[in-house]
């Protein structure tokens, strides 16, 4: 008999075989199932638990797997589950009542899971493109459990979790009927590859019984903590493939080379975190870390194909956690740190409550002492003056020691809210000259200015020299609106063009400075938000700088972890003449690689694992140089320290403070008012100045030594009447939102020593700058002295502080019309100009009105008329511009 012959006398037997069974209790249907017996021919892996099938020869393990327990009568019609699931995406019988029985592979029913379970029929059919699981939705919760043949009747649904139209989870929900029938037969699991062959490749084994047998590793542990998932990667972690040492060919299948190991579970915050390596704080997930025995039912879900275990997954931690950072040789060392938004303002872009506070000062205090870099950069730290890089330094200082650190005061560089500092040791370098900030607008950043901090120091061993210039470059979120917008995304993240803008103007500036200084040794240092194989990166290359990342092996090479790709962000570059000079390099992977519920927030967290230590106290990993300098000749140039003022009140005394001067012969100060220069003795540490005119006026301060080389600091003061001195008795507009969506708001102020009667006052709309009033808004109450009054769009979804504010239609404007403030119908103050259609917003220079926030400046104590004519309003000379959405200060102006 040949081979043709024995399949069809198999195939004669098995459906002789299906007719019995159908008159024990089956039917037509199950008969049906039963002839699919020899669709596929199986092999086992090593456990004998997991088989992969191809179809074309009899599966006689399948044919002996049909002795099914009867099932009760089908109350609808009884369909294979594989009919269910269909050839494609979506079912074809969606929302058709069927029934269908198979084996259950695996119960997530807990009030805490998927309220489910998943079932499989015993015998795959001939097409390979069809699945034979199926998950049924029971919310209810039956008594089943794995290894039961059931029978349930239900509605066929596509569950749609996620942006995808198409990637939707086929199920069977409105369950009518479930019974057990009883036990079915063992189904072993399918071996599932990767990379995939496409992103369709797994919807033929959706709701199906899978294991992977490959070698695996964690690539992203983001949500592990919020919804109890990783991301697991074919061999080793992803790498962003701007990013690879092959460049981008090397991580096109990032996307078929992962898969999400999800809990079974649907409720977020899960407690406990699973997966972890400890039971206490100690307890981590790394990036890196090897997977194995990873055995459960393939599911799809938010964007993604998931993978809920039937059994516990082995985790190796292939990624060990080190309590220090590899040596970089040298006799200095220099670092970066982003320090992930560090404001002592609270409830802004930091910790939202004083325990928060501690909690991340606690965390970037431990970062910091083990790094001990002699110079260490530091990013995103709140651009309040020194008050931030204070706090930071004086908590570092109590753990080891008074004096160990101090700080650069650099004032408030820029106008973003966010800025660069650093710190240093005494013992070890001495700062050589003024710090440097640029004002060239090509550091501007969506928000602001925010420009780099670079300072001159010398090792006090050798006097050997360097410049550390300390950058925060624009990062790759919040993109551009617009198809045609240079920034969009064309392969490098968003706003590429800007940094790229930036990296050539940190070129220029770096090249003056050392031109300037004579000092060509430099270290650029911090958050670059560009991958190794970016255009900003190749531009500092192309200007002679090393990027001395690509000195370590390609594995390191990564400070950052997005959406399971790993990748360098932060960098540091040296100088033709500096490069000889470093003795190595290292990033100490203490963020990056860690789960983001061991921060320092505490929302989210109903199993809170924060603990005291440099764990995951950002989300950026630090960068250390070692630097073996040559000696240099003694470098002493004047340098000097103060806070100037930024606001100030006529006939009212105001101060510089905190002066330092070091290597000078003689100190001064121009107030900018016509007064002529003041000579200040050498030792002093404050000066005092009384205006008598209102207006905005440039101080400076300059040291100069008996060579004519100078430090100086510089700053405008805007001079206001104030209460009393003719100041104002009316309110004023003290801020304007135009954010997002209906994110609009207006806050009025009160500037006098009286409270105001809000009755007199009506605010007005005025469309596109036109005579006509689209809506208004009458006034009603008292407003205290020094108090403010908000109005929100009835649809304002953002943070107001202080009193709840008042919801109005006034506030629906654009960033092109006008707002007028009337008191007794008469105009008091305004923003925009009456008469005059701007296009699209009020612009002047960098300012504008559209999608920003705008805040008097301090010192402005009246409202003002922009002019009839001609059509221009210079919002700069009244007006801070802030980012979109900015709600931080709303309900709280202070006029100083």
């Amino acid at each position: 008999m040949n081979k043709s012959e024995m399949r069809l006398a198999l195939l004669t037997a098995l459906a002789a075989l299906a007719g019995a069974l159908a008159g024990c209790g089956g039917s037509a249907d199950a008969a049906a199932e039963t002839a699919s017996a020899t669709a596929l021919e199986c092999q086992h892996d090593d456990d004998g638990e997991a088989a992969t099938c191809s179809s074309g020869a009899p599966n006689r393990e399948a044919a002996a797997r049909l002795s099914l327990p009867a099932c009760p009568a089908a109350p609808q019609a009884l369909h294979d589950i594989t009919s269910v699931q269909g050839s494609g995406s979506l079912s074809p019988l969606e929302g058709r009542q069927v029934t269908v029985r198979g084996v259950v592979t695996a119960d997530f029913q807990g009030n805490d899971q998927l309220k489910g379970f998943f079932i499989q029929q015993p015998v795959p059919d001939r097409d390979p493109a069809t699945s034979e699981g199926l998950f049924v939705y029971a919310p209810g919760g039956t008594d089943v459990k794995v290894g039961d043949y059931v029978q349930a009747s239900g509605t066929v649904v596509e569950f749609k979790s996620g942006s995808s139209a198409n990637a939707q989870l086929t199920e069977l929900s409105q369950v009518s009927q479930i019974s057990i029938c009883g036990s079915g037969p063992k189904i072993r699991a399918r071996v599932l590859k990767l990379p995939l062959a496409d992103r369709d490749a797994l919807e033929p084994l959706e709701g199906m019984l899978t294991s992977l047998s490959q070698k695996l590793s964690v690539t992203e542990v983001y949500q592990l903590g919020r919804y109890g998932e990783l991301a697991l990667s074919l061999g080793d972690r992803l790498y962003h493939p701007n990013n690879h040492p092959d460049g981008p060919r090397g991580g096109r299948d990032n996307t078929l080379s992962r898969l999400v190991l999800d809990d079974g579970r649907t409720a977020q915050n899960p407690k406990p975190i699973p997966y972890l390596s400890a039971a206490d704080t100690s307890g981590t997930r790394r990036v890196g870390d090897r997977v194995s025995h990873v055995r459960g039912v393939l599911s799809w879900g938010a964007d993604a194909w998931r993978l809920h275990p039937v059994q516990a997954p082995v985790f190796e931690s292939a990624n060990p956690r080190t309590r220090a950072p590899e040596p970089v040789g040298g006799t200095l060392k220099v670092g970066s740190l982003n320090v992930l938004n560090y404001f002592t303002t609270l409830n802004q872009r930091g910790a939202n409550s004083t325990v928060e506070f501690e909690r991340q000062r606690t965390k970037l205090v431990e970062a910091i002492a083990a790094l001990d870099a002699d110079v260490l950069g530091l990013m995103e730290i709140e651009n309040n003056g020194t008050k931030a890089l204070a706090d930071l330094v004086a908590a570092v200082n109590a753990k080891l020691g008074a004096g160990t650190y101090a700080y650069i005061n650099a004032g408030r560089p820029g106008s973003d809210q966010i800025t660069v500092a650093m710190i240093y040791k005494p013992e070890r370098v001495r700062p050589v000259g003024n710090v440097a900030v640029p004002d060239d607008p090509g550091f501007s950043v969506d928000g602001g200015l925010r420009p780099p901090v670079a300072q001159r120091f010398a090792a006090l061993a050798n006097e050997g020299g360097f410049w550390m210039v300390v950058n925060h470059l624009k990062s790759k979120g919040s993109c551009p609106d617009g198809s045609d917008d240079p920034n969009r995304d064309l392969g490098q993240g968003c706003w590429n063009t800007a940094r790229t803008t930036q990296a050539q103007a940190l070129q220029r500036w770096v090249a003056q400075l050392s031109a300037a200084s004579g000092e060509t040794d430099v270290l650029m240092m911090g958050d670059f938000n560009s991958y190794l194989n970016e255009d900003p990166i190749r531009t500092l290359e192309a200007g002679g700088f090393e990027a001395l990342l690509k000195r370590l092996p390609p594995a390191q090479r990564y400070t950052y972890v997005f959406s399971g790709e790993s990748g360098a962000l932060d960098h540091a570059f040296a100088s033709a003449s500096l490069r000889r000079q470093v003795s190595g390099l290292t990033v100490w992977h203490i963020n990056a690689d860690e789960p983001l519920v061991l921060d320092y927030n505490t929302e989210f967290k109903s199993d809170d694992r924060y603990a005291p230590t440099p764990w995951r106290s950002s989300d950026h990993d630090p960068v250390l140089v070692g630097l073996k300098l040559k000696a240099d000749a003694a470098a002493l140039l004047p340098r000097l320290e103060a806070t100037l003022p930024a606001s100030a009140t006529v006939g009212v005394p105001v101060q510089i403070t905190g002066i330092s001067a070091a290597d000078g012969n003689s100190l001064s100060v121009d107030w900018g008012d016509g007064s002529g220069p003041q000579a200040l003795a050498l030792a002093a540490t404050s000066a005092s100045h009384t205006y008598a005119a209102a207006g905005r006026y440039t101080v400076r301060l300059r040291l100069a030594d008996a060579q004519g080389r100078s430090a100086e600091r510089s700053g405008v003061v805007t001079v206001g009447t104030g209460p009393g001195n003719g100041g104002s008795n009316e309110l004023f507009f003290s801020e304007y939102v135009e954010g997002s969506s209906n994110n609009k708001a207006l806050e009025l102020y009160n500037p006098t020593g009286a409270a105001v009667d809000l009755s007199n006052y009506t605010v007005k709309l005025h469309a596109n700058g036109g005579a006509g009033v689209t809506q208004s808004q009458a006034l009603s109450g008292t407003l205290a002295p020094g108090a403010t009054l908000v109005l929100v769009h009835p649809s304002f979804a953002g943070n107001v502080q202080g009193p709840a504010p008042l919801v109005s239609s006034v506030t629906n404007f654009n960033g092109d019309d006008t707002v007028v403030l009337e008191k007794s119908g008469r105009a008091v103050d305004a923003i925009g100009q009456l008469g005059h259609d701007p296009g699209t917003a009020w612009t002047h220079g960098t300012h504008s009105t559209l999608d920003r926030t705008l805040r008097r400046k301090p010192g402005i104590v009246r409202g003002s008329i922009p002019p009839a004519a001609p059509a221009a309003w210079d919002l700069s000379a009244e007006w801070s511009v802030h980012g979109q959405n900015d709600f931080s200060d709303l309900g709280r102006h202070q006029a100083d």
